[in-house]
């Protein structure tokens, strides 16, 4: 049993907005190839399952309906609605810009990856309340040596793998350990962790902004991850 099956099991219901967990809750699913299906107009129902998820690129690819006026309909969307009954709950997100394309000798249909996936307890009812109008974005100074460097993490999972976005050209490599790194939860104090960066990569922000991007695992005593983790994973009990 996963880290997030056991966390849902407590509560009922998830917001999850860590792109690793989604990646691993969408990868779950094309492995058991789970069905999705989705609500379009004159209640007609579109349904697919997942062909592939790219956390890279910020995409998936989902099969044609069997119906073609399905495929048709759900092609002219700006956002379609995804729902499905998927190992240990029902899963609901939502993705963008949907498009025919091609993998293989097969046509597909290829959309934005959720920013967000919510989970629910099978049979348990869902509780409507507010929620983040954007995803975590938290402070984290590095110290190393004399000077203290700036990035931001903006993704975690529960079991600690993170991404942190830094400027161009950090002095900093991986292999590379980050003893007692501040981060500081929005509305909290800092609280402080050990980072192991696992790579290092230049990446060009939507704005045309150079940036690094760090693939990392963060370190530190239980109750310090959960300050972190409860911004990127929110319960609703």
């Amino acid at each position: 049993m996963s880290e997030l099956t056991t966390r849902l099991a407590h509560t009922g219901q998830l917001l999850v907005y860590s792109g690793i967990e989604i990646d691993r809750i969408l990868s779950g699913m094309i492995d058991d190839r789970t069905a999705i299906s989705a609500s379009l107009p004159q209640e007609n129902m579109f349904l697919s399952r997942l062909l592939l998820v790219d956390p890279v690129k910020q995409r998936l690819l989902i099969a044609e309906s069997d119906s073609r006026p399905a495929n048709e309909e759900l092609l002219k969307l700006r956002s379609v609605n995804f729902r499905a009954n998927h190992r240990w709950g029902q899963i609901a997100f939502s993705c963008t810009q949907p498009r025919l394309t091609r993998t293989g000798r097969q046509t597909a249909i290829e959309l934005t990856s959720p920013a967000v996936v919510l989970a629910v307890q099978h049979h348990k009812k869902v509780v409507r309340a507010a929620v983040p109008r954007s995803a975590p974005d938290l402070r984290c100074q590095l110290p190393l040596g004399t000077i203290t460097l700036e990035a931001r993490l903006v993704d975690m999972s529960m079991d600690g793998h993170a991404f942190l976005l830094g400027d161009a050209g950090l002095p900093i490599c991986a292999g590379t350990w980050i003893r007692g790194a501040r981060i500081t939860p929005s509305g909290e104090g800092p609280v402080n962790a050990d980072i192991e960066f696992k790579y290092v990569m230049p990446f060009v922000r939507p704005d045309g902004e150079r940036g690094t991007r760090i693939g990392c695992r963060i370190v530190a005593p239980t109750e310090v991850m959960e300050k972190i983790v409860k911004r990127f994973i929110i319960d609703f009990q």
